[in-house]
Order: C-alpha cells, then structure tokens, then sequence
C-alpha cells in the first residue's frame, strides 16, 4: 500500500482548469505525475551540473600531473 499525504496548494486558475481538464476526473494522480516528471528533470539537471563540475576538476588534475612530469623532465614535454 502506497502512503498518502493530503496536501493543499493555490494554483492560477487558468493553471487549475487545464490540469482539471486532462486529468479525467483524478487530479491527485494527475498531479503526483506532474511532480515527478518536474523532479526527475531537477534531479537530472543536478546530475549533469555535477558531472560538468567533475570534468572541470579531472582537466585540472591533468594539468597538474603534466606540469610535475614537465618538472621532472626538466623542462617542457616533448
């Protein structure tokens, strides 16, 4: 059995009359999709923000490590 939790939000009423309309009478079905759906895409956009910041960080490690073979060679790389 799924647990329930009754909530209550304003929504514009040109918003409350399309959703009332497409949800075939279930509005609390229609909703929980709805909110889902827009979770689903904040928690992708977070993954892709976090696995920017990671290519970000991994390009300066490279640098790094290049410049500490650079010094050990020493002098630039061929």
């Amino acid at each position: 059995m799924t647990t329930r939790k009754r909530v209550t939000v304003s929504l514009p009423l040109e918003v409350f009359e399309a959703a009332n309309t497409e949800a075939g009478g279930n509005m609390s079905a229609y909703a929980a999709k709805a909110l889902m759906a827009q979770a689903v895409r904040d928690s992708a956009a977070r993954l892709a923000q976090w696995q920017e910041s990671r290519q970000t960080e991994l390009a300066e490690f490279d640098a790094m490590q290049l410049d500490a073979l650079d010094e050990m060679n020493g002098g630039a790389a061929a």
